[in-house]
Formats: C-alpha cells, sequence, structure tokens
C-alpha cells in the first residue's frame, strides 16, 4: 500500500461526535463527513462502526490516523499518553497501530498528552493536541508562544513555548453550565438559557473575580429573588461567572500574558462568548476555526509536505 494510490482519511473521533477528512496524498481535502457516532454511541463495535463509514465514504481501501477519544480507555484501543517533555512533533512518530480486520485498511491512532502541576495533581488531553499542532503548523513563529484556549464541554488551556505544551489545565465549564441551569437551586430561577445578554455576561465575568466559585454562583439566585436582576438575564450571567472563573483562574498561574494573544480555537458562538470575556478582561485574542487546523494536523501527522 502506498501513499500515492490509497485514500487519507483522517477521524476526529470524540465522545459524542465523529468528523471525517478524506484527502488526497497532497492533504487537500477531498470530502468531509460529520456524524453523531462518537465512542458513546457505538456499543462497543468500532470496527463495524468504522466499516459503515468506509461505505458512507465509499472508500475500499485507506490509510487513517484518527485522534480524540477513540484511543482513550473507554474507546477503541488505548493509546498510550506522551509526556510534556515530548513536542507535538512527535506526535506522529508515536502514532499507536489498531488491527481493525478490514482488507486494505491501515489505522493508526494519535496519543493524548498528560501533565502532572507542582501539587502533584494529575490533568490529560485527547484530541486538542491534534488541534495545537495544527495552529502551529499554520501560524509558525506568529503563535509559536503563549497560551492555546479549546473551549468546550470540558475547556482546555495549554501553555505552549517551541513547539511543546509546557503545562495544561481542563475546566469542566461546559458540564457545570449544564448541570447547573438542569437541575438544583439555580435551575428554578433560570429563564431560557438560548436567549443572550450580554450585559449579564459582562456582570457575570467581573463577578468572578470576587470570590470562589460555589459563592459566587449562589449569587445567581439571591440577585433574583431580591429582583436585582430578571430570571431571563440568570443563564447569561452564569455563563459569564464560569468562563470568567476559568480566565481568573489562568491569570492567576500567569501572572500576566505580556500581550500576547490568546489562541481559541473552537466552534463560532462558543468561542465569541470566550472572546468577549476577555476582551473584556483586557486580554488580545485570535481564533481558529477547529477544521482548518484539524487539516494541518493531518498534514503532519501522515507527515505529508507542507
Amino acid at each position: 500500500m502506498t501513499i500515492q494510490d490509497t485514500t487519507l482519511l483522517g477521524i476526529d473521533w470524540g465522545t459524542s461526535n465523529r468528523r471525517s477528512y478524506v484527502l488526497d496524498h497532497r492533504g487537500e481535502l477531498l470530502r468531509q463527513h460529520d456524524d453523531g457516532a462518537g465512542i458513546l454511541h457505538v456499543n462497543g463495535d468500532f470496527a463495524g462502526s468504522l466499516r459503515d463509514l468506509l461505505q458512507t465514504l465509499g472508500l475500499r481501501q485507506a490509510d487513517i490516523v484518527m485522534s480524540g477519544m477513540v484511543g482513550s480507555r473507554n474507546g477503541w484501543k488505548e493509546a498510550p499518553y506522551l509526556g510534556v517533555d515530548r513536542p507535538l512533533t512527535a506526535l506522529h512518530d508515536n502514532l499507536m497501530a489498531i488491527d481493525t480486520g478490514i482488507p486494505g485498511v491501515r489505522c493508526r491512532v494519535a496519543p493524548g498528552y498528560k501533565y502532572v502541576d507542582p501539587n502533584g495533581i494529575p490533568d490529560v488531553m485527547r484530541g486538542e493536541e491534534a488541534q495545537i499542532l495544527g495552529a502551529l503548523a499554520l501560524s509558525g513563529a506568529d503563535a509559536s508562544e503563549g497560551w492555546f484556549l479549546l473551549p468546550g464541554t470540558h475547556s482546555k488551556w495549554a501553555r505552549v513555548e517551541q513547539g511543546r505544551i509546557m503545562e495544561f489545565l481542563t475546566f469542566m465549564t461546559g458540564e457545570f453550565f449544564a448541570l447547573l441551569s438542569q437541575n438544583g437551586t439555580l435551575s428554578k430561577v433560570i429563564g431560557n438559557k438560548d436567549e443572550s445578554h450580554p450585559d449579564a455576561f459582562a456582570a457575570g465575568v467581573r463577578a468572578a473575580r470576587h470570590g470562589s466559585f460555589p459563592h459566587t454562583a449562589f449569587g445567581c439566585r439571591a440577585l433574583v429573588v431580591t429582583d436585582m436582576m430578571p430570571p431571563e438575564h440568570t443563564a447569561s450571567y452564569l455563563s459569564g461567572l464560569l468562563i470568567g472563573t476559568e480566565i481568573h483562574d489562568i491569570l492567576q498561574r500567569a501572572k500576566a500574558m505580556a500581550g500576547t494573544p490568546v489562541q481559541v480555537i473552537g466552534s463560532p458562538g462558543l468561542s465569541a462568548r470566550y472572546h468577549n470575556a476577555l476582551e473584556l478582561l483586557g486580554i488580545p485574542s485570535r481564533a481558529w476555526q477547529p477544521d482548518t487546523v484539524y487539516l494541518a494536523a493531518l498534514k503532519a501527522l501522515f507527515n505529508l509536505p507542507r
């Protein structure tokens, strides 16, 4: 099987969703396919799910590189974590082979990263490292230093120096927002979660600096029951409070951002909230489109010329 006669297929296989990218031998995008076949939805039949995907894409043979939760302990096969002493370029050299049992298919999965902070607390990532690798490949020296932010259910902040992740932190921001807005005390005072109220969001971002989250979160309820905030503003306020808590934590650790933009890689809607919060706090930021950086990462993972 040679690269010239085999279609390249990159798969970002996450917990809930799967995104597939069919490439030619130069790394140019031929077709993209998104579906809801995340690792929680394939009932453990990863080979069967991949076989169905290849049929959907019309591929009889393929050289496949995957990233994300498919390589986790709950995925197809666990790929070992790399330590942060290994540069992002090491991802290509540490792709782990998976025997799919499908004729004409070569399949490999990228490793994740682990980090243990000075207090001995571990953190892990799977999938985000590929996005960072892609952004670095596209930007070169323009974004080779500083903080990268990948917002989501579990937001990741990673500090990069000279092509290496020096440290990273995970915040369960999206998950906490879902839990608090659907269950418990705050859910009783939250209005329409889909309404956006920028002033309430900004107030939440500012309030995040005034105490620990378990205390400031109760302020959502107190503001409503004292008629200082209408219920329809509560969801935006809580969102600002959670995102603001993230950023203030990073500011405490970073001491100063030194004017370097935070590199934000995420969906436009969610990323916009983070850009707004960063702007409110006087921190510059730059937006990256996830598909664009992932395609650049695939070129690196397949070891194709830029």
